[in-house]
C-alpha cells in the first residue's frame, strides 16, 4: 500500500518534533495533524510540522496511512476507543505515549485493524540540559524505544524502525511492562519530586520573596510540575513500584541530610562532586550514544522514500 498520509494525533512538543523532523526529510508525502485544542493545532501548522490540520479525530485516523499518536497516556484509552474502528487495515499505529504495557491492552480492546507499534523516542542529550520547545533535531543521536505488539506484522515493525532513523535515534527493543518500570524511576519519581520541592518552599515563610529570587535549578528542577497529571497518572498506574522509587529516594535524602548535620564541608562536597562526576560519564554516553542493542539494518535503498518508510512506502495496491 502506498504511504500517502503520516496522521499525527497530538501536538505537544513530542508531535510537533516527530512533524518537524518528517518534513524536513522531505519524504514526498502530506503531514497531517490533530489536537483536542484548536490553538495548538493552528500553532502547529504555524510552525510547519503539518501540512493539514484535522477538526474531526475519526477522519484523522481514517485518512492515514501511518498513524503517530503522541497524546499524553490518560487520553490513549479515549482516542483508541474514537479511531479503533476506523483504521484501516494496512496502517501502522505507532504509539509514543507513556504506559506501554497499558497502551498495548487497550489497542488490543479496541483496535479492529492495523498494526500496532509501542514506541518511545528519548530526547537527544543536549536536549537534557533544558532547551525548550519542538525542534526537528530534538531526538538527534538518541534512542527510538521499540514495543511492537507480539503479533505486530514485521513490515510494520521495519516502518516504526525506519520512522525512528527519520528523528535521528537508534532501535532499541525491550519489553513494554519493563520501560514501564524504568519510567517510574526516570519520569515519575522526578515528577513527584518536583511537587515536594515547590510545596516545601511555598508552604515556607516569607515563599514570596524567595521565588522572587530563584533562579535556572529550582526553575529546572521544578519543570517535570507542567506534566503534572501525566506524573499522576504513571504514579497511581503502578502504586507498589512508586512506592518504592519513593522509599529509596527518602533514604538517599536521608543520607545527604545527615552529611548536612554533620557539618563537615570535605565530606559533602566530595559527595556532591562524585555524583556530578557520574551525571558527566551519564551525560557523555547519551552524547556518545554507544549502547543501544539493535540497530537498523543497513538497507541498499531503491529510493529515500522506500528506504524510509519501509516496503509500505513504495508499493501500490
Amino acid at each position: 500500500m502506498k504511504t500517502e498520509t503520516i496522521t499525527i494525533i497530538g501536538l505537544g512538543r513530542t508531535g510537533v518534533s516527530v512533524g518537524l523532523a518528517l518534513q524536513k526529510a522531505n519524504l514526498g508525502v502530506t503531514i497531517a495533524g490533530w489536537d483536542e485544542e484548536r490553538s495548538t493545532l493552528k500553532e502547529a501548522q504555524v510552525a510547519g510540522a503539518i501540512d493539514r490540520g484535522e477538526g474531526n479525530l475519526a477522519r484523522a485516523a481514517a485518512s492515514a496511512d501511518i498513524l503517530i499518536l503522541a497524546v499524553p497516556a490518560q487520553t490513549v484509552e479515549k482516542v483508541l476507543h474514537v479511531i479503533g474502528d476506523q483504521v484501516r487495515e494496512h496502517v501502522l499505529v505507532l504509539d509514543l505515549s507513556g504506559l506501554k504495557g497499558a497502551s498495548q491492552a487497550l489497542a488490543q480492546k479496541y483496535l479492529r485493524q492495523g498494526h500496532f507499534v509501542g514506541a518511545a523516542p528519548v530526547l537527544a542529550a543536549e536536549a537534557l540540559k533544558g532547551v525548550p520547545g519542538a525542534r526537528a533535531d530534538l531526538f538527534q543521536n538518541s534512542v527510538f524505544c521499540l514495543m511492537p505488539a507480539p503479533d505486530a506484522d514485521p513490515q510494520a515493525v521495519e516502518t516504526a524502525v525506519n520512522v525512528g532513523s527519520i528523528l535521528g535515534a537508534q532501535p532499541f527493543f525491550l519489553d513494554p511492562a519493563e520501560y514501564d518500570s524504568l519510567m517510574q524511576g526516570v519520569q515519575t519519581v522526578p515528577g513527584l519530586l518536583a511537587a515536594a520541592m515547590f510545596r516545601a518552599i511555598t508552604q515556607a515563610a516569607g515563599w514570596r520573596d524567595m521565588l522572587r529570587f530563584a533562579g535556572k535549578p529550582f526553575v529546572q528542577a521544578t519543570a517535570a510540575l507542567e506534566d503534572g497529571e501525566e506524573v499522576a497518572h504513571l504514579a497511581l498506574h503502578d502504586q507498589p513500584a512508586t512506592l518504592r522509587w519513593l522509599d529509596a529516594l527518602l533514604v538517599q535524602i536521608q543520607e545527604v541530610r545527615e552529611r548536612v548535620a554533620e557539618g563537615d564541608a570535605e565530606r559533602l562536597t566530595a559527595l556532591l562532586q562524585q555524583l556530578d562526576l557520574e551525571r558527566d560519564k551519564w551525560l557523555h554516553e547519551r552524547a556518545e550514544n554507544d549502547w543501544e542493542e539493535i540497530r537498523a539494518p543497513e538497507v541498499t535503498p531503491v529510493s529515500f522514500r522506500q528506504q524510509m518508510l519501509g516496503r509500505w512506502g513504495e508499493q501500490d495496491n
